[in-house]
């Protein structure tokens, strides 16, 4: 009889606490993630050369397109996500002429975990009008100062990924003409973004 009973409160420690233990894991990793960091007021944008699985690609090579850039990782819990489905949702809002010149660039700030392939699978899950680009840390680095982005990484031993990534959130709107333009937040209503998109290809 006595076994029956430890037998029936392992039951129950297992069924509440190890829920628990689970959650407030992904609970400190999303915290972690989500403290703010904002894009530096000032900062120069311009040209770059990343990998992608079509080689070396520029953002000159997008010239006479209006861009939107952002700066994330794959294993981001809810910013990157949210990101890209807003961007994925502008997309889905716009003709195909409007798209054809339009693109997306999602630029990993992971290069030990997020190799071509990765970031091939993750944004075409989103739009295949998003690509993905990475390379060394010291190029991404370089190119993350261009465009004002701040990151950090920060080691969590005892989570599944034994990482998190706190990093600037604003979707980059680039010009036509390879300039930055105005910056949204990530989960941005989509309207102001699409309008500001429409407006630059009207003007070019």
């Amino acid at each position: 009889m006595c076994w029956k009973k430890l037998f029936y409160k392992s039951k129950i420690f297992l069924l509440v606490f190890v829920p628990f233990f689970f959650l407030s894991e992904y609970i400190f990793i999303l915290t972690a993630h989500e403290k703010k960091v904002s894009v530096t007021n000032n900062f120069q944008g311009g040209d770059f050369t990343l990998k992608s699985t079509k080689g070396p690609f520029s953002l000159n090579d997008l010239r006479g397109s209006v861009v939107l850039l952002f700066f994330g990782y794959t294993s981001c819990p809810s910013v990157c996500p949210i990101s890209l489905a807003t961007i994925s949702n502008v997309f889905s809002q716009m003709s195909p002429d409007e798209l054809k010149k339009s693109k997306a660039l999602f630029i990993s700030l992971d290069p030990e975990k997020d190799n071509l392939e990765i970031l091939r699978q993750y944004t075409n899950y989103f739009h295949p009008n998003i690509l993905g680009l990475t390379d060394d840390i010291k190029t991404l680095t370089k190119v993350a100062k261009q465009y004002g982005v701040k990151y950090k990484k920060t080691l969590v031993p005892d989570s599944a990924l034994g990482y998190v990534i706190s990093h600037s959130d604003d979707i980059f709107v680039v010009g036509p003409d390879g300039k930055p333009q105005k910056t949204f937040p990530h989960d941005t209503n989509t309207v102001p973004l699409i309008a500001q998109i429409k407006r630059l290809l009207v003007v070019n």
